[in-house]
């Protein structure tokens, strides 16, 4: 095993006026199938010290699990460098040597690896996305909701979703749509309407399964471009129609995203809350006012009818329709209830 001294890389790349280092260094989990963590980290220096932690972002290439695109790795990880962010870049079991098992241990040993490094190197372990391409995003749908071990949050890319593209991708793994849950973390995600690879339904099917388990999303389903745009700018695009300015805005909207997620909650003075004010999907959420809801409001069994209502709360809708919910006739539901 090569020594921590041995593997760590010092180049001047970014703002080199301010003499800003990056440090790059890769961890082998497998040497014979090549995989393994590459980090793109942000010394610390006195010029820095307002910054405590960094959140760190893993990227995952696509390559259809045949093997890991370049141009959806370094790149990346660097363009998310720019931003402020640390990076990584795992490379997991494909070609020959490609199992899903497998690449999901991948992940999760990286995973691992950013957590341990969290105190040397000032990652916020709390602030750790993944980014995952094509067959990439299908590992980082994956760690997002198989895993013990979830990043804080999901970004997808044009990715593989269903049981069916598995098959072509000649791996064994369930469609990811059916194993979102309300632990799944919040996702961004961004694809195009003409993919002429990935059929746009796993990312519909994908974003219905976010949106029936109360999982925040945000997408980005551009209409136009082809599969595997990348980062779709002039100097990683590997030829002409792989440029494309408009599907480029991507990445900077998924940093918003990302520092809006990641901002600091102000801390609210708990004070006790009128059951009446509630929206009804957090009174929903307990097991035993479902069951009295359901017994009060049997239409909301058809998930499009509940849908309708889950974001009010009973004095809203009072107020809306106040033939159907009276006050008079919520009462005594209101009085059964827990919150």
């Amino acid at each position: 095993m090569v020594s921590k001294s041995d593997l760590r890389k010092w180049i001047r790349g970014i703002n080199q006026k301010e003499g800003h280092t990056l440090i790059i260094e890769t961890f082998e989990f497998d040497k014979k199938v090549n995989t393994g963590l590459t980090v793109y980290l942000h010394e610390d220096k006195p010029e820095f010290s307002r910054i405590e932690k960094r959140p760190f972002v893993l990227v995952i290439p696509g390559g259809g699990y045949s093997f890991c695109s370049e141009r959806e790795a370094e790149p990346v990880a660097l363009n998310f460098v720019a931003a402020g962010y640390h990076a990584g870049v795992l490379r997991y079991h494909v070609g020959e040597h490609r199992d899903f098992d497998k690449s999901l241990v991948d992940a999760e040993l990286a995973m691992k690896k950013i957590k341990e490094l969290a105190f040397e190197w000032k990652v916020n372990s709390e602030k750790i996305a993944v980014i995952g391409f094509s067959a990439g995003g299908h590992l980082a749908a994956a760690l997002s909701n198989l895993s013990q071990e979830k990043p804080s949050l999901c970004v997808l890319g044009y990715p593989t979703i269903l049981e069916s593209f598995s098959e072509v991708m000649q791996i064994k793994a369930p469609s990811l749509d059916k194993c979102v849950t309300s632990k799944t973390p919040a996702t961004f995600l961004f694809s195009t309407f003409e993919d002429n690879v990935v059929p746009i339904e796993n990312s519909l099917l994908y974003l219905r399964a976010l949106e029936e388990n109360e999982v925040p999303f945000e997408s980005h389903i551009f209409q136009k471009g082809l599969h595997g745009l990348s980062l779709a700018t002039k100097w990683f695009g590997n030829r002409e129609e792989m440029i494309d300015p408009r599907f480029s805005k991507w990445f900077d909207l998924c940093v918003e995203w990302m520092d809006t997620n990641w901002e600091k909650k102000v801390l609210k003075v708990e004070s006790k809350v009128d059951i009446w004010d509630l929206p009804i999907k957090e009174i929903w959420a307990i097991k035993s006012n479902r069951e009295l809801l359901l017994e009060a409001f049997p239409q909301w069994r058809d998930r499009s009818r509940y849908k309708i209502v889950k974001n009010l709360s009973f004095n809203q809708l009072s107020e809306i329709a106040s033939d159907k919910f009276s006050k008079d006739q919520i009462r005594p539901l209101i009085d059964r209830l827990t919150c």
